[in-house]
């Protein structure tokens, strides 16, 4: 426990000294820093091709199933506005053939506009950390995710969007789930596993009698962690990003970069499922 306290000690070191590094070398490339440090300030290169969304969805199953997607068939970035629910903003293209590497490592992947054009390209650095790109390939920003973890103390995961050339501190930063959420789980941690026993020995007799689908519904239910992520800078109050539940991104600042909000609500959202 006390090796794996000084592991992610390690790790958290080395992702900002690296942050701290990229920072450095495209803080010529970008426009000055705006409220959100530039995460929500248009950034330079190509403009998104559509009017911002205030509230985006994206189905996290099809994203853990990119390789049996079928050709031509990709994940959809879908407006969930009131009288706008349904509209296609926008794809994410993972190669079918593209490793799965775990939660720190998911693999490259491009968002493209409803008709075809590029709008950001997304590759892993390593470490939980993602570079972000427009169309045109100019630096957009990077996204890091940091693992949770109980020791030294408890700490859950935190994403962090960075703009290209913003300072380290004007990031958005998000933390998964909430204080009270986590805690609730504790507490009922106990009641949920005699309710998986019970529902997972109802499961092993309707399997033996040859119910096979109703014996799967029966193993299906599981304990869901709590997921509430708010993305805001440093000492403002203003939230940037609300993620409630459902694969649901809430873009609540009108200068958020919509290249980098689908970004982080594409590697977020597959972090859920």
């Amino acid at each position: 426990m006390h090796n794996n306290g000084r592991e992610w000690a390690s790790q958290d070191q080395q992702s900002q000294q690296s942050q701290q590094a990229w920072q450095v070398q495209h803080q010529a490339q970008s426009p000055a820093p705006g409220r959100h440090g530039d995460a929500t300030a248009p950034a330079h290169g190509d403009a998104p091709a559509q009017a911002p969304a205030s509230t985006i969805k994206i189905n996290n199953r099809a994203l853990h199933k990119y390789d049996r997607m079928p050709a031509g068939k990709q994940t959809a970035i879908w407006q969930a506005d009131p009288g706008a629910d349904g509209n296609r903003l926008a794809y994410v293209h993972v190669p079918h053939d593209a490793p799965k590497r775990g939660r720190t490592a998911r693999p490259p992947f491009t968002v493209t506009g409803p008709n075809g054009e590029l709008l950001c390209s997304v590759q892993p650095a390593g470490g939980g950390v993602y570079d972000v790109y427009g169309g045109d390939g100019a630096a957009l920003g990077r996204i890091t995710r940091s693992r949770g973890r109980l020791l030294p103390w408890p700490r859950r995961v935190r994403w962090t969007v960075q703009a290209g050339g913003a300072p380290v501190g004007q990031s958005l930063t998000g933390t998964v789930g909430t204080g009270k959420g986590w805690t609730a789980m504790v507490l009922l941690s106990p009641l949920y596993f005699v309710a998986w026993a019970i529902m997972a020995a109802q499961g092993l007799v309707l399997l033996l009698i040859g119910e096979k689908d109703e014996a799967k519904k029966e193993a299906a239910w599981e304990l869901e962690p709590p997921s509430r992520t708010q993305w805001r800078a440093a000492g403002d109050p203003e939230v940037a990003i609300d993620y409630r539940i459902g694969g649901v991104y809430r873009l609540a600042s009108p200068r958020l970069d919509q290249r980098l909000a689908y970004a982080q609500a594409v590697l977020h959202v597959w972090d859920r499922g």
